[in-house]
């Protein structure tokens, strides 16, 4: 499994600090887990670490667009021109926008399923957490909904699985927080509707992650 981790700005962040866990998770399932992290996050260093260790999971997280993900900074990292460096495996971009144009394309270059949002992926926040986001009760729900996906294919579950996992806990999370009372349940809603509805894969439905 290969991790790439963007650390730049705020939403970066809380994507860096809860994907910790999904590493160490990784791990106790047995994965072998490369970490791809600022000055190693790109591409030539990406197509080596493939070569050497031909990793059945890819996860990306930080920014993109319909047709690029980004390094820090938000310089391109891979575009429709270089993903076929996601050949043979199953990629998850937890990012915005990314699964119509590049997800497409993709798999098209041989990527087995290619896992993303179709428009942008949201994580609501409250504020004066932003400096401890395990903490932070607002988010926790967001990046749950996201994780689950991870979860599922680390231990053996389908592509479309994994996914439909993801539409089963957004479709709890969002009962719940409609009748909830908490000042703050309307943002954490938002964001879980919005990602709910733009997630989505390309490729192989029955594709899954090989240890």
């Amino acid at each position: 499994m290969i991790i790439i981790r963007t650390r730049h700005d705020t939403q970066t962040n809380y994507l860096y600090t809860y994907s910790t866990k999904l590493i160490q998770e990784a791990e106790q399932a047995g994965f072998k887990v490369i970490k791809l992290e600022d000055d190693s996050v790109n591409e030539k260093v990406l197509r080596s670490r493939i070569k050497k260790q031909k990793p059945s999971l890819i996860f990306f997280n930080g920014h993109g667009n319909k047709t690029s993900i980004f390094r820090n900074k938000k310089d391109v990292f891979i575009d429709l021109n270089s993903c076929d460096v996601f050949n043979k495996t199953i990629t998850f971009t937890r990012a915005c926008d990314c699964l119509t144009e590049l997800g497409k394309k993709a798999v098209d270059k041989g990527c087995y399923a290619f896992i993303g949002y179709r428009k942008k992926f949201w994580i609501a926040r409250h504020h004066p957490r932003e400096c401890t986001p395990l903490k932070d009760e607002v988010a926790k729900p967001i990046i749950a909904c996201s994780d689950i996906i991870i979860k599922q294919l680390l231990h053996g579950k389908s592509v479309k699985t994994a996914v439909n996992k993801s539409y089963e806990l957004s479709a709890k999370y969002i009962l719940d927080l409609v009748y909830s009372k908490e000042p703050l349940a309307a943002a954490s809603l938002q964001a879980i509707v919005t990602n709910d509805s733009s997630l989505g894969f390309e490729g192989n439905p029955d594709a899954r992650v090989t240890s």
